[in-house]
């Protein structure tokens, strides 16, 4: 028995996966794929470009209809528009820093006015108790 139980044993390691993977894998299985078996969402925009090159040095005007250079157009436009998002992003997180600034200058200078308007009220009404106060005595 113990031979048969080692030999339902898996003989290669299973492997383990990150916390940040699972996320990537649940947003999206088909990027996550790709990114870890597609050796050209590995490589670096200038070995993307010598590929296209190649491509269409050997395919002539069929290059841009074969899956490989689709691929390739597909990860430059994303990693394009991934800069162009990020700088987005970047200018929305400015946007959004001033308006919470100014709304802290708002509330700051609310405070303040409630605290003048509080003082007038209490002056008022001890200008007016004084007033009564010497109507009385006289």
């Amino acid at each position: 028995m113990n031979s048969m139980q080692q030999r339902r044993q898996p003989q290669s390691r299973q492997r383990l996966f990150t916390a940040s993977e699972v996320a990537q894998f649940e947003y999206c299985p088909l990027v996550w794929w790709h990114e870890q078996f597609e050796p050209l969402a590995q490589a670096d925009n200038e070995e993307l470009f010598a590929r296209m090159v190649e491509l269409e040095y050997e395919h002539g005007a069929q290059a841009p209809a074969l899956p490989e250079y689709k691929l390739i157009e597909q990860l430059l436009l994303r990693r394009g528009a991934f800069e162009e998002g990020r700088q987005q992003h970047l200018d929305h997180a400015e946007d959004v820093e001033e308006i919470q600034e100014e709304m802290r200058r708002g509330v700051k200078a609310t405070g303040r006015m409630r605290i003048i308007a509080v003082m007038a009220i209490v002056l008022l009404c001890l200008a007016l108790a004084l007033v009564i106060a010497a109507i009385f005595l006289r």
